[in-house]
């Protein structure tokens, strides 16, 4: 049951954030741990901000089949797209303190902490809870 909870807030929390990166790609740099010193960059977050759209609708209509085994596998998906974001965050830290050292620290928790959630969500799926 808790992985099938997680499976919705995750779908809905992508499409949220999702949303947001399109509607105000400003405000949603720092989540992604880009800082906009080009304000070409704005691209890059709304293209972010559709790939996150897309995963929330494909993950909302997995969960809304009803088979545990495919939203397992695609909270999995979901899980490596997250870890992913962190490795890539993580690779582009500033080594000097400031403003961009903060956004991407915060985008380094908000995408680790995103990829153990989905993979405990997958495990409880498997798991049959």
């Amino acid at each position: 049951m808790f992985g099938w909870v997680m499976a919705v807030a995750t779908a809905t929390g992508l499409l949220a954030i999702g949303v947001g990166a399109l509607v105000a790609p400003r405000m949603a740099a720092g989540q992604y741990g880009i800082v906009l010193d080009d304000p070409r960059a704005l691209a890059f977050i709304r293209a972010m901000g559709v790939r996150d759209v897309m995963l929330g609708i494909v993950l909302g209509i997995v969960v809304r089949a009803g088979d545990p085994v495919a939203v397992g596998w695609a909270m999995l998906s979901a899980a490596l797209v997250a870890a992913v974001d962190y490795v890539l965050v993580s690779m582009d830290a500033p080594v000097a303190p400031g403003s961009a050292a903060n956004a991407r620290r915060r985008a380094r928790v908000l995408h680790g902490g995103s990829a153990v959630a989905l993979l405990t969500a997958t495990v409880l799926l498997f798991a049959g809870r």
